[in-house]
């Protein structure tokens, strides 16, 4: 079949709209990377992505530690390109985040292509600019999490998949399946949020109902078969040639991802064999459990997430809530401008992308609402659909400042008043700094200004004409674009384990001013304490480590993670994440130990009677070598909680 309605392309378009386009791009990489080098990822999984580096074994299960005994507590999809840009770059802090970097700049491109062929040109310069000044977009791809590969691939997905519906062809239907089945690798189950908006409009984008349902059942389907194909070849791999499966108690990924990383979090206990599951209560415990959720009002950025209005409060709404009255108004104008009156297939596939880009934002909003948000990037999961509808408020806007009603005349700068008065708000409760909030003011008050005089008469001249979209465009981003900039200051950056642009309002952190920091584009070496730097010298010292054996065993990823995110050096951690997944047990640790595979053993203080390296550790043959007190910034967080290491060593009988 050929192509039934041509595609608008990027290199089709005038130089200057390729030129924005280009220094929107530019932009957007020197946000992302100005703190490039300080940023960082939670250890956990940045060791992750070193063991990932020097192994096959470990790249393909997504293994913990290099050796491959266990693997992350979620798939490890998202740390495959950071695995990659560390065994071509060498182990540093910028090169574990440059793939993120990337990704964000994917994600904008792929935004102003959709924003193209639904709107025009300067629906696409309007829709990468809106995602390359995103709050939570600018952090979130600036440091290495798994949040940034989630998001890029859902939106290469919407552009297979908008390109599907213009010209009615197959393939890049199933290209859509696979990004999302890219996204699932990422993020898991996250990556289905998308997955209802794309049923539905595949099936009001067909000439037909029955075709519709065909094409959108193939397309979920698809998406659910490349979304399971790397955990159906790791659980078909027999358990003794595979690491054991952290997040789960009985050695089962999918235990781990739809369990532990899935219906665990609104029902604890649903999915047998996954870590935390409660021995009783099931899924109605599970109900009471979210029911007290739901009554948890907080506003510090741990505890709003157990709000059920968290979207629309502190902390999260200043990372991404800047375009929430945009994207309303741009989801009715889209819809009814693009109501298939005229059954037009163009109609039909723009009227779809309108139905998708809310549905998307609904569930996503839902989703969001109902469980559980530990760390802001979560709420990255609304950007792109905002970024769109926003595009589309301008973009209809714009073609209603030529109705010959005034009232149409005026939509798009009352829009502007609307987001003065909710952005006021925002500035006040995110802090933003005053030359920040003083400047996006000033472009706001020009931009209602101008719209108006535009606005008034029918028929402005047409220089003011020409210029006048330009300038409401600059008037609807000048505050999240304001936003953003924080992060050109350090100590507004956020962090690989909790991405955030500005401040965020926790008493125990402070007003801060601001201040732009030197850039710190390449270098920085993963962190680790001196008491954990002590024991790998003495570990070392003793003959851990040689002859390719591992260094040591540990009870814990608090004191693995450094070790191994600092030196790549080959630690066992029994435990795992939660601390209580098997890896081991004391026999098999024994038998080890008799072997003359390892002789060393790190005990944590939180270590209990039934814990099984402190069991070996303490036995027939061991002594203590020494003992250290950490320092308490950080090691283990909050689930170990350890505070002090002894390192054992034993002699083989």
């Amino acid at each position: 079949m050929t192509e039934t309605l041509p595609l608008a392309r990027w290199w089709r378009e005038p130089l200057w709209a390729k030129g924005v386009l280009a220094a929107i791009l530019a932009g957007s990489a020197l946000l992302m990377s100005w703190n490039l080098a300080r940023g960082g990822d939670f250890a956990f999984y940045e060791a992750a992505a070193r063991s990932m580096s020097e192994s096959w074994r470990a790249l393909f299960f997504g293994a913990f530690d290099p050796a491959g005994t266990v693997t992350l507590d979620k798939l490890a999809g998202f740390a495959v390109p950071q695995a990659i840009a560390i065994h071509l770059l060498g182990m540093s802090t910028s090169a574990v985040a440059l793939p993120q970097v990337i990704e964000g700049l994917v994600t904008v491109m792929a935004c102003a292509v959709v924003g193209l062929r639904w709107g025009g040109t300067g629906a696409g310069l309007v829709a990468a600019l809106a995602a390359a000044s995103t709050p939570i977009f600018v952090s979130m791809f600036g440091h290495p999490m798994e949040d940034g590969l989630l998001t890029m691939a859902l939106a290469v997905a919407l552009v297979w998949w908008q390109r599907a519906m213009l010209t009615a062809r197959w393939w890049p239907l199933l290209m859509a399946a696979v990004f999302v089945g890219v996204g699932f690798q990422a993020k898991m189950m996250s990556a289905w949020f998308v997955l209802p908006a794309l049923f539905v409009g595949t099936v009001i984008a067909a000439p037909s109902l029955r075709r519709g349902l065909a094409r959108a059942s193939a397309l979920v389907g698809a998406s659910v078969a490349a979304s399971i194909v790397w955990i159906t070849a790791i659980a078909l791999t027999p358990a003794s040639m595979r690491p054991f499966i952290d997040g789960s108690t009985d050695d089962d990924v999918f235990a781990m991802v739809f369990g532990y990383n899935g219906l665990d979090r609104f029902a604890p206990g649903s999915v047998p064999g996954s870590v935390g599951a409660p021995s009783g209560g099931g899924v109605a415990e599970g109900l009471t459990t979210l029911g007290r959720a739901f009554g948890s009002h907080a506003g510090a950025a741990a505890g709003a997430g157990s709000s059920p209005t968290k979207l629309l409060e502190m902390p999260l709404v200043t990372q991404i809530g800047w375009l929430y009255p945009a994207a309303l108004v741009g989801l009715a104008l889209a819809l009814w401008r693009y109501w298939p009156r005229r059954g037009r297939p163009r109609d039909r596939a723009q009227w779809a992308l309108g139905v998708v880009a809310g549905l998307w934002l609904a569930t996503s909003a839902a989703v969001l609402s109902a469980t559980r948000v530990p760390h802001t990037a979560y709420v990255a999961a609304l950007g792109v659909p905002l970024v769109l509808l926003t595009a589309m408020a301008w973009s209809e806007g714009c073609r209603l400042l030529r109705s010959p009603r005034r009232g149409g005349r005026l939509v798009l700068p009352a829009l502007l008043v609307v987001h003065g008065v909710w952005w006021s708000v925002l500035v006040r409760e995110g802090q933003l700094p005053a030359v920040l909030a003083a400047g996006a003011g000033v472009v706001l008050v020009a931009g209602v200004v101008l719209g108006v005089m535009g606005a008034w008469p029918r028929r402005p001249r047409p220089a003011f004409a020409r210029a006048l979209p330009a300038a409401l465009a600059l008037a609807l981003l000048c505050a999240p674009v304001a936003a953003s900039l924080q992060v050109l200051d350090a100590n507004r950056d956020g962090s690989g384990g909790d991405a955030y642009v500005g401040i965020p309002t926790r008493s125990d952190r402070p007003d801060e001013s601001f201040a732009i920091s030197a850039p710190a584009l390449w270098g920085g070496t993963p962190a680790i304490s001196s008491a954990v730097a002590q024991l790998v010298a003495t570990a070392r010292a003793d003959g851990g480590g040689t002859d390719g054996a591992p260094l040591l065993v540990s009870d814990t990823w608090a004191i693995s993670a450094q070790i191994i995110d600092a030196t790549g050096a080959s630690v066992l951690t029994d435990g795992g994440y939660s601390g209580h997944v098997p890896v081991f047990t004391a026999s098999a640790l024994r038998t080890m130990e008799q072997s003359g595979r390892v002789h060393l053993f790190a005990v944590s203080s939180g270590a209990g009677k039934d814990d099984p390296v402190r069991e070996v550790a303490t036995g027939p043959g061991c002594h203590e070598v020494q003992e250290w007190r950490l320092d308490g910034h950080g090691e283990g967080g909050e689930v170990n909680k350890v505070s002090q290491v002894a390192l054992y060593s034993c002699e083989s009988a």
